[in-house]
């Protein structure tokens, strides 16, 4: 007990390793059944059967603790780190118990030795059991610690029984030394391969710990760029609308009422960027979603895109979709597909141009989009790295793996022109 004490309050683990429990419960209904099965088989062997009601009252109470501390949920919820020590404190002493008491109560004295020596062979199996459970549950200083202990115990309570003057000494000390190598090279084998996979176990929940981290981190990140997508769609509907219809309404308030013909002309302008305005949100706000992707596909929902942003205003439209461009991974859709909206976006407000081409090829592992205008263009070094639309566009391509260029000029055109890997 004092061995399992140590076991309970200083060794690792207050739960137990999973499927230990229900192992234990198979080992506790199959001893008690095995038990008295082997004892009135080696009892007919040396003629030594106990009356089975003295038996059972002997056994009975112990047995009926073991299963209830087996099956009953309360007691390894109640004892916490002390059960298993405590379950396999019982069957240990249980089974030394019943071999001293059968050897002092019903066996002659002359037969003592012999019989003696039986029931170690007998306990082999037992102390196997309790030591495997240790190996199990705990590590390789306890297997040690328990193996020696049993066999020490019972070598040392069996040792009056067995004369030192006569030939069943060398067997006694062969049986103790057997019993003590097998019972302990097993379990700390056991042990040993409990170890490697616990340390596998906690190898894998870091692994899933920080895998769990980063999946996180990336949701983060994905929030975040969406919330500045989202801030530049608003910049570039919303903030520019309610920008110009309040410096109409500015300028209505001033002029009412020395010129009012000027100011409903000017009333009437902020009404069409009022409506102008909201269509743009509407439409920001239904692109958010990118449905052509899901429902079209990239070289269709581009074709959309591109169509209608040149029906808009009133553009020339040059189309060149490969057809061999297969579906590609959702991120890399996404990208090209925010970018183009993106592209075209800046042709239809800003570029002033008649004429626009649209190019999505494939060049072995790579994916390239091209959008030209022969708008007014204007100068780089001036807007690049400052400018909402080209800094999101740049964002977007260097997420998904890719480089964006932007060649312009004042009175050139723009061209956009993304490459990214599809491997």
């Amino acid at each position: 007990m004092i061995v399992m004490k140590y076991f309970a309050w200083n060794l690792k683990g207050a739960n137990l390793e999973p499927g230990l429990l229900q192992i234990l419960r198979v080992v506790v209904v199959a001893m008690l059944f095995l038990q008295p099965l082997t004892r009135r088989g080696f009892g007919d062997w040396f003629g030594t059967s106990s009356p089975l009601p003295v038996y059972l009252a002997l056994t009975l109470p112990v047995a009926v603790v073991l299963v209830a501390m087996a099956f009953l949920p309360w007691f390894p919820r109640k004892l916490g780190r002390a059960y298993l020590p405590l379950i396999l404190s019982i069957l240990a002493i249980f089974s030394v118990a019943d071999k001293f008491i059968t050897l002092n109560w019903f066996i002659e004295p002359g037969a003592r030795g012999l019989i003696a020596l039986g029931m170690m062979l007998r306990l082999w199996y037992v102390f196997q059991i309790v030591t495997f459970f240790v190996a199990w549950q705990y590590n390789l200083r306890a297997v040690l610690v328990v193996g020696i202990a049993l066999n020490l115990v019972d070598a040392l309570l069996t040792l009056p029984f067995v004369d030192y003057t006569s030939s069943l000494y060398t067997f006694f000390v062969g049986v103790v030394g057997a019993r003590l190598t097998v019972i302990t090279g097993v379990s700390l084998g056991v042990a040993w391969l409990m170890q490697r996979q616990r340390a596998q176990r906690a190898e894998l929940q870091e692994a899933n710990r920080k895998l769990a981290l980063a999946a996180t981190a990336t949701e983060q990140l994905a929030v975040s760029h969406e919330r500045n997508r989202m801030a530049r769609e608003l910049h570039d509907t919303l903030a520019h609308s309610l920008s110009a219809v309040s410096v109409q309404l500015e300028a209505v308030n001033a002029l009412w009422d020395v010129e009012p013909n000027e100011a409903r002309k000017i009333l009437e302008q902020a009404t069409t960027s009022t409506r102008s305005g909201l269509t743009e949100a509407r439409r920001a706000l239904q692109s958010l979603r990118a449905s052509p992707l899901e429902d079209l596909g990239l070289t269709l929902a581009l074709s959309t895109l591109a169509e209608s942003a040149a029906a808009r205003a009133n553009l020339k439209l040059e189309l060149a979709l490969s057809p061999n461009v297969e579906r590609l991974d959702p991120h890399i859709e996404q990208c090209i597909y925010r970018i183009a909206q993106e592209a075209l976006e800046n042709v239809t407000r800003h570029a002033h141009a008649s004429n626009v081409r649209v190019a999505l090829e494939k060049k072995q592992q790579h994916i390239a989009l091209t959008i030209a205008d022969n708008g007014s263009g204007f100068d780089l070094t001036r807007v690049n790295g400052e400018h909402f639309g080209i800094k999101g566009m740049r964002e977007r391509a260097e997420m998904a793996g890719g480089s964006l260029a932007v060649e312009s000029a004042p009175s050139e055109g723009t061209r956009v022109r993304l490459e990214i890997s599809n491997q």
